[in-house]
């Protein structure tokens, strides 16, 4: 059975925010009872039945959720009659400054999807009408730990694979509504630019981010327009 670290990363996605107390059920399956199955990009789409999304106006993103895949410890197995030791050749937990980084290219791309969305308003503060968007990132590997030697002249990009979920909750009563997501691994970067802040290296990792939170403001725009009809 793998191991896996949780790192609860409960931090402000854009600058001034201050987070609110959220309502939280006793467990994640408690949380999506009463979500029922749809076709959506994702493979992973969960509505809450006869929620009208247009009762809320305003988005307010809450903290990230981290679960790094760790190594698992030293293992015994017989062959030929011999105990061999194995180790477990899972990525490791990037150190502080490079999960930091982590964590800004996502909530940079994050913030400025949402932003671009035109039937939400981002705010500072929770009230009525107000959703909360959480993102959750699950199983991650990352090749983040092995590369990130100052003085490793290798200058490949990062990769990543993660179980990625968006869910939207409701803000007075903490109640989930949609969640979307799937398992998502970044690919070969392109010529396109990452972060200013984060550098080549992290080209792949920006671009993965991105295309996910492009997709979850497509689903969210899907969903919208179908409850308009």
């Amino acid at each position: 059975m793998k191991k896996t670290f949780s790192l609860v990363l409960t931090m402000s996605l854009a600058a001034g925010f201050s987070l609110a107390k959220n309502p939280a059920p006793n467990s994640e399956s408690e949380a999506l009872d009463g979500l029922t199955k749809q076709k959506g990009t994702f493979k992973t789409t969960l509505i809450r039945p006869d929620t009208d999304f247009f009762e809320y106006g305003k988005v307010y993103p809450k903290g990230v959720l981290l679960q790094f895949r760790g190594p698992r410890p030293m293992q015994d197995e017989a062959t030929a009659g011999s105990l061999v030791r194995k180790r477990s050749r899972d990525a490791t937990i990037p150190d502080d400054e490079d999960l930091a980084t982590f964590r800004q290219i996502i909530t940079d791309v994050f913030v400025s999807e949402l932003g671009s969305c035109e039937y939400f308003e981002l705010v500072e503060e929770v009230g009525p009408g107000t959703l909360f968007v959480r993102i959750t990132v699950m199983d991650i590997v990352t090749d983040i730990a092995s590369k990130s030697s100052k003085t490793d002249k290798n200058q490949n990009p990062f990769s990543v694979q993660g179980t990625i979920f968006f869910d939207m909750i409701d803000a007075e009563t903490g109640v989930v509504l949609a969640r979307f997501g799937e398992r998502r691994k970044s690919r070969k970067s392109d010529d396109s630019a990452a972060s200013p802040d984060a550098g080549a290296r992290w080209v792949s990792i920006w671009n993965w981010a991105e295309q996910a939170t492009e997709d979850f403001h497509q689903e969210l725009e899907r969903v919208l327009n179908e409850g308009r009809g």
